[in-house]
């Protein structure tokens, strides 16, 4: 992680010094501000103006101080929790620490009882589910790079484990998706296996659905998305990211697969420097890959093949062997949806084999 840290004296100032010296032997990138008046080494700006910047590029932010003081500071940026990043207050004595915004996704609470492991301090947890000791799926979703598709959903099924209701969770394609690593949580069952057990909920849908279709015949169903599609894209040379914008979209819509789905963006080295691709990949926040046309050559499968494509760039299919090719550690995606064109753009997706864990 990314981690601001701030105090406000020179006690604090110790004590920050201590902590990211604790949170850099763990492999996490800090850095250390004071606001002081009394201090040569005071920040110049507002600590409302050092708030505004850490909001924007840290995840997460440490106030060694006062709660008030870090509630007033964070408080004009606070916008959602699953945007915001975590943020924690340690009085400048060491003795708690409080996770005071995005304790589940941000991560707050675990930091929290990392640092407090580290520096012998009581951390002050005051989530519901962490205090009742229940399984939390927004924990669950970050822990395991799922996107939380619907939060009022997910609010909903932090309530009812609360009440102690079961909940049961789909995996939508079982046969091809590597077995979950840990048990279960109490209260938590697999709907593919106990569809009976759902009679006790008298619900005909299961509470949640892990994976990258849509379900549009559930409708109160939470969808968690893993990150497991590669977009293969192909276009002429000044192809705007409109139009790659729009041809994805559309494979995306007919085909039923979530947006939220996709993790990367793969093409021949030709293009590795086309606007309109690299621009559509910062829009989306998305990986950009390429590859040679002998490393496209060498992938493995049956494609689509064009004699213009291949006079072009030497293979005879860019789109599908390159969204095959940019599976994770070496190992092929699968080819999911082959060639589309639309408007002067191919566009096909494969998807990486994913799993979940849980503790």
């Amino acid at each position: 992680m990314n981690i601001a840290v701030i105090s406000f004296t020179q006690n604090g100032r110790l004590l920050a010094r201590r902590i990211a010296g604790y949170l850099e032997n763990g492999n996490h990138n800090v850095s250390i501000d004071m606001k002081c008046a009394s201090s040569k080494d005071s920040i110049k700006y507002t600590l409302s103006e050092w708030t505004d910047r850490q909001f924007q590029k840290k995840d997460a932010l440490i106030f060694v101080g006062a709660v008030g003081i870090a509630v007033r500071a964070i408080a004009p940026y606070v916008r959602s929790k699953v945007t915001d990043p975590a943020v924690l207050v340690i009085d400048e004595k060491g003795n708690y620490c409080i996770p005071l915004l995005s304790g589940h996704i941000g991560g707050a609470n675990e930091l929290a009882a990392y640092i407090c492991k580290g520096i012998q301090a009581i951390p002050v947890i005051t989530t519901a589910t962490d205090l009742n000791q229940k399984w939390a799926v927004d924990v669950f979703a970050s822990k395991n790079g799922l996107h939380i598709q619907n939060m009022q959903r997910a609010k909903e099924i932090s309530a009812r484990i609360l009440e102690g209701e079961k909940i049961g969770i789909e995996f939508q394609n079982p046969e091809s998706t590597p077995d979950m690593e840990g048990r279960l949580p109490e209260g938590i069952f697999l709907w593919s296996e106990s569809k009976s057990d759902y009679q006790e909920c008298s619900r005909q849908e299961p509470d949640i659905s892990i994976g990258i279709y849509k379900r549009p015949e559930y409708q109160r169903t939470l969808s968690l998305i893993p990150k497991a599609v590669t977009v293969g894209i192909g276009c002429r040379k000044g192809t705007s990211a409109d139009q790659i914008e729009s041809a994805v979209n559309k494979v995306l819509l007919r085909e039923g697969i979530w947006k939220e789905s996709i993790l990367k963006a793969a093409s021949i080295d030709l293009k590795a420097e086309e606007p309109g691709i690299l621009e559509y990949c910062r829009r989306q926040k998305i990986e950009f890959s390429v590859y040679s046309a002998d490393e496209l050559r060498r992938v493995e499968g049956h494609f689509s093949e064009s004699d213009f494509v291949k006079r072009t760039t030497g293979i005879g299919n860019v789109c599908e062997r390159s969204a095959v090719c940019a599976g994770d550690s070496g190992n092929q995606g699968q080819l999911i949806v082959r060639k589309q064109a639309e408007d002067g753009v191919t566009v096909a997706l494969a998807a990486r084999e994913w799993r979940v864990y849980f503790e």
